[in-house]
């Protein structure tokens, strides 16, 4: 009799348990990341000394929003460096369960950008190392060629045309950034 007492105790204790491990599993992935963003790019030094075109991907690495960007991030960051685009990656440290950027090198975000609404975002210099773009991928929660507002931002600096587009308000798909994402 006292083993089907033990047997009882041990099946409650599993199915609270799982019961425990479902909420906190659906609260974590029922937040809702799409909120407005206002992103302010304060002018900082790119990552690179000038003369070409210069990208910051920001990321937060286990970020519900990063599944929808990475095919295009990772097309876009072939595409655009075979023409002479030079990649960092700023946000988490390098590494961890799903990190598409860990190859490239890492840009701990300036203080002056504290204010920094989340990630995935992107920063973008042109040629000279004039700040041209601050802000998301795209409106939503995925991106690709057609729905990017980086695309545009990329092509007319290649083509030797100015962007002015450090401040921008909208709606994304963010997570908040660590503190490690920040320099000194």
């Amino acid at each position: 009799m006292k083993t089907w007492g033990v047997r009882w105790l041990l099946a409650g204790i599993w199915i609270i348990a799982i019961g425990w491990a479902w909420w906190w599993l659906d609260g974590r992935h029922e937040r809702t990341f799409e909120r407005p963003a206002f992103f302010a790019g304060v002018e900082v030094a790119a990552p690179f000394s000038s003369g070409q075109v210069q990208v910051v991907h920001v990321w937060q690495n286990e970020c519900p929003c990063n599944a929808g960007h990475e095919a295009y991030i990772n097309e876009m960051t072939r595409r655009f460096g075979a023409q002479g685009v030079r990649f960092a990656r700023a946000g988490s440290s390098p590494g961890g369960r799903g990190d598409i950027l860990a190859e490239l090198p890492h840009w701990p975000l300036p203080q002056a950008w504290a204010g920094w609404p989340g990630g995935p975002s992107v920063a973008i210099w042109d040629a000279s190392g004039k700040l041209a773009y601050v802000g998301p991928y795209s409106d939503g929660a995925s991106c690709n060629a057609e729905s990017s507002f980086i695309e545009p931002v990329l092509q007319a600096l290649l083509q030797g045309r100015t962007v002015q587009a450090a401040q921008y308000d909208t709606v994304a798909c963010l997570c908040e950034l660590d503190e490690e994402a920040f320099g000194d």
